[in-house]
């Protein structure tokens, strides 16, 4: 797409038309003369060249998923590099779970636990069925965009480094850049590789707000003493066994009592601190979807079963919690 026709179309990068930023670049609603609305990501910093550039654009674009913003274009003009994304119409899920300090989220719990579950799954394809699969590096409440009907939908993934077909396990960070604060798996400003249960650890991030309200660097409920992340009040509240002090208050009433415990407990098993205790993201998202079986969300573009018998290693306390039977064939009864 032409950079003059981006431009005109955000009327010049204007600050009002910016719906989000972060580490990676700014977004931008933009307007076509049409009539069509856009989001353009104006990447920060690109070194790509320009056929590298087109190439990973040209392979990124072919990857379709309901759970993912869809990628229409990409423009190259000078240093310059954008995204051209669909628009989702209500933004970030960081803005929607956190607006202005002088409002609360309106978000009620089957809502939020349809968007868990839906950005469960578009991260789970990525890490499994997508060829090639793509760690994400860079999960956060910000990077999750919500459409007219809620339906979340990952985006950014097409700044990650595709997982290398030799080693799929593995992907080097470049220049030291880990992802955004209170996100970050604390094995990452050690080892300097990102992996796919990096990606589990942010998601946890992720579903602790979902269901605490909290942001993931400030908790508004702790006391004023407290300087930590959200993942170290929930460990604080865990070795104290206060754990379901946790959970915010506008989700509590009777009948849930199951469900937000058995939430909680995925998101406390995304972010323990050792990789290898961590769930997978197929895990993961199974065991959200038995979570929120009684709602019937939509079960289009299901998951398929791993290939890789490593990305179906079930820890049995996972299984237990949830009721759930594990074949010997390595499929998941829900």
């Amino acid at each position: 797409m032409r950079f003059s026709d981006l431009m005109k179309a955000s009327n010049n990068f204007h600050k009002d038309n910016i719906i989000g930023s972060g580490r990676t670049g700014t977004m931008y609603r933009a307007m076509l003369p049409d009539g069509q609305v856009l989001i353009v990501k104006r990447l920060q910093d690109s070194q790509r060249l320009e056929k590298e550039f087109a190439s990973e654009m040209n392979t990124l674009g072919r990857l379709k998923h309901r759970n993912l913003v869809p990628l229409l274009g990409f423009c190259m003009a000078e240093k310059e590099r954008l995204l051209v994304y669909e628009y989702m119409e209500h933004g970030t899920l960081y803005d929607q779970l956190h607006p202005l300090e002088s409002e609360a989220s309106n978000m009620d719990w089957p809502l939020r636990l349809r968007i868990g579950i839906g950005a469960a799954k578009g991260l789970a394809w990525l890490h499994h069925n997508c060829n090639p699969r793509i760690i994400h590096r860079n999960i956060s409440s910000k990077c999750i965009l919500l459409d007219k009907d809620f339906e979340p939908k990952l985006c950014d993934f097409g700044l990650a480094r595709l997982m290398n077909p030799i080693d799929t396990h593995l992907s080097t960070f470049v220049n030291g850049e880990f992802g955004d604060l209170g996100y970050v798996a604390p094995e990452y400003p050690t080892k300097l590789v990102a992996t796919p249960k990096g990606d589990v650890y942010s998601f946890g991030v992720v579903l602790l707000e979902l269901i605490t309200g909290e942001k993931p660097t400030h908790v508004s409920k702790a006391p004023e003493s407290f300087k930590g992340s959200l993942v170290e009040w929930i460990t604080q509240l865990s070795s104290n066994s206060l754990l379901q002090t946790a959970i915010d208050k506008a989700l509590v009433q009777k009948g849930l009592e199951t469900e937000l415990a058995q939430f909680l407990k995925v998101a406390c098993n995304c972010v323990l601190s050792a990789p290898k205790e961590r769930p997978t993201m197929f895990e993961v998202y199974q065991l959200l979807r038995a979570i929120g079986e009684r709602y019937h969300f939509s079960t289009d573009d299901e998951m398929l079963v791993p290939s890789n018998t490593d990305d179906v290693n079930f820890p049995d306390e996972l299984i237990v919690a949830q009721g759930e039977q594990f074949e010997e064939t390595g499929k998941i009864v829900v």
